[in-house]
């Protein structure tokens, strides 16, 4: 149909065949070929159209079409045909509406990785304020019970309530400490380390003194089999054997000896705590690095976060080393850490690492100002 300067106004449908006129009774009960063809010809280029009829210019489009019943999607492909042009359609609503949920549903994934990423972050900032804020009120609580035994004259009960007051306190401490170090373990940065010449030895006896003054019935040793200097953080690595040697202390047992022994490993310095007696679960022993985990028996009530052997692990990790655990009702439990004995290039490494994860991201450091 054209108007009387020969442009084209229209196309109306002249002829079709029993597939379209299926598909135009689908469409509609009072769907007619030429009504429902007309629809789909509403949605095509006249222009384009107009190609095809007078060059032959094949024209390749896919027609949306809504209706009261349903919605639909065509691939529409015209050819010259005669006068005017055939078109033909085959039905893409399937594969539409199957790439729109698959794309729905990847939408509705992304969204949720990234709440629940938030919620985590959130809950980090959250850990790492409360830990940080809550250190003061408990620092003064400490210093107010040591104040009260060294300048007060007490009763034999109030002394037990102001070493009670003090021994729960250091146990607060004890776990706030833990959830700063969480919060710093999940930083890209990792925990930072203060390195040192260092003898692991040194950091061992001292760790064992601690300990054997603050538990008197239990038996606590440690053996050293050559050299143990090398660069770490001694603070950092007093935790890491305080943290063993204390899950020792709570898990094996009340009469089990627990024995501490440093000695070379090829290149690397190996630290292992180990204790006779009951093992640890097998099932336990695939997450007992994981957060909020323990190696108690079932309901044994824990003590602390079920921290400390997650804290060890990124300690560890830190210096460039590893950690691993065996246990068996024949043998006990061994923690065994292998150390390098420079963590300088373990540091160097991971910030090569953090720089091209950062060059990945498109980001870029600051050039050094003169």
């Amino acid at each position: 149909m054209r108007d009387s300067a020969g442009d084209l106004l229209a196309f109306r449908c002249v002829s079709g065949n029993p597939a379209a006129e299926a598909c135009a009774r689908m469409d509609g009960p009072d769907g007619r070929l030429s009504r429902w063809v007309e629809s789909l010809a509403s949605l095509l280029e006249l222009p384009a159209c107009a190609r095809v009829v007078e060059t032959g210019e094949p024209y390749v489009a896919e027609l949306h079409l809504r209706t009261d019943v349903a919605e639909s999607w065509w691939l529409a492909t015209a050819v010259q045909w005669g006068d005017g042009f055939a078109l033909w359609l085959r039905d893409t609503t399937r594969e539409r509406l199957e790439a729109r949920e698959a794309r729905e549903a990847l939408e509705r994934a992304r969204a949720r990785e990234e709440r629940m990423r938030e919620e985590a972050e959130f809950r980090e900032r959250f850990l790492g304020i409360l830990g940080h804020d809550l250190r003061n009120p408990l620092n003064a609580i400490t210093l107010s019970a040591r104040a009260m035994a060294h300048y007060g004259s007490l009763t034999a009960m109030q002394q037990e309530l102001g070493q009670r007051i003090e021994s729960s306190a250091a146990r607060m401490a004890k776990m706030i400490a833990d959830i700063l170090d969480l919060t710093r373990a999940r930083r890209p940065d990792g925990i930072p380390l203060s390195l040192s010449a260092t003898s692991l030895s040194t950091v061992c006896q001292q760790v064992v003194a601690e300990l054997a003054t603050a538990f008197p019935n239990r038996h606590i040793s440690y053996e050293e089999e050559g050299s143990s200097e090398g660069i770490w953080d001694a603070e950092r690595l007093a935790q890491v054997v305080s943290n063993l040697v204390a899950n020792a202390l709570e898990h094996g047992g009340a009469d089990v000896p627990v024995f501490v022994r440093t000695y070379p490993r090829g290149e690397r310095l190996a630290l292992e705590v180990h204790n006779p007696g009951a093992p640890i679960p097998e099932h336990r022993l695939a997450t007992i690095f994981e957060p909020f985990q323990s190696a108690s028996a079932p309901g044994k009530r824990r003590q602390g976060l079920g921290l400390g052997l997650y804290i060890v692990r990124e300690l560890v990790r830190a210096h460039g080393g590893r950690v691993a655990v065996r246990s068996t009702e024949e043998e006990g439990t061994t923690f065994t850490v292998l150390l390098p004995r420079d963590a300088r290039q373990a540091l160097a490494g991971h910030a090569s690492g953090n720089d091209a994860e950062a060059r990945a991201h498109g980001r870029t450091a600051e050039s050094p100002k003169p």
